[in-house]
């Protein structure tokens, strides 16, 4: 069961809410644009902390500041990276040795921006789900800015794939192991015809769900 918890960000207070697990490895989630409808409690968010859970890290969720709880207000992103830092240092003061960020769509956007301070608390290379460059500017990104992962939907009109994204899908379908895939994922038929490796890679890397 998650725990609530008051994070110190300079002279404000973030609200989140801890999960129980290895407090060596841990995890935070930082969820889309606030004035949206975003917040801590956003599925993808949950989503995100439930899996960190799963694979027995410890998980932090938070609402930037002015949201819910969380003291201050909305600051266009630039506050908001100090709130980024503040919860990944919030998990080093508990054990963590290399915390992992993982932003979801504003959370991403800050959390990319937010690099130089996350590294040196010694951060994991960051975790960018739907970062939307539909919707907002990463001209001036820090050229150090690393990237574990990144997660985009093709059907989000907010972080559409690009051609680079299926030149890749087209150059790794061959090599796709569809058994493989199927004992991993414990699928028994695929909806699309097995030989058609492309149309299979496209519809879970970036198909609205994963029914493919």
């Amino acid at each position: 069961m998650e725990e609530n918890v008051i994070i110190p960000c300079g002279e404000i207070s973030l609200e989140g809410a801890l999960g129980p697990g290895d407090p060596g490895l841990a995890g935070v989630a930082a969820h889309p644009h606030p004035l949206y409808g975003g917040n801590m409690h956003n599925n993808v968010v949950m989503a995100a902390v439930s899996a960190l859970s799963r694979a027995g890290w410890t998980s932090l969720r938070f609402n930037f500041r002015g949201t819910g709880r969380s003291k201050g207000r909305h600051e266009q992103g630039l506050g908001e990276r100090e709130d980024i830092a503040a919860a990944a240092s919030f998990l080093k003061e508990r054990g963590a040795d290399r915390p992992l960020v993982v932003g979801y769509s504003f959370g991403a956007w800050v959390a990319a921006f937010a690099w130089p301070r996350l590294k040196e608390l010694g951060a994991l290379p960051l975790v960018l789900i739907a970062p939307p460059a539909a919707f907002v500017s990463f001209d001036g990104l820090p050229p150090e800015t690393e990237i574990g992962l990144m997660v985009c939907g093709g059907y989000d009109d907010i972080a559409p794939p690009s051609e680079e994204d299926m030149e890749l899908i087209r150059a790794l379908a061959p090599r796709f192991d569809t058994k493989g895939f199927k004992r991993t994922m414990k699928v028994n038929e695929f909806i699309l015809p097995e030989d058609n490796k492309e149309a299979l890679m496209q519809a879970y890397t970036y198909g609205t769900t994963l029914n493919i």
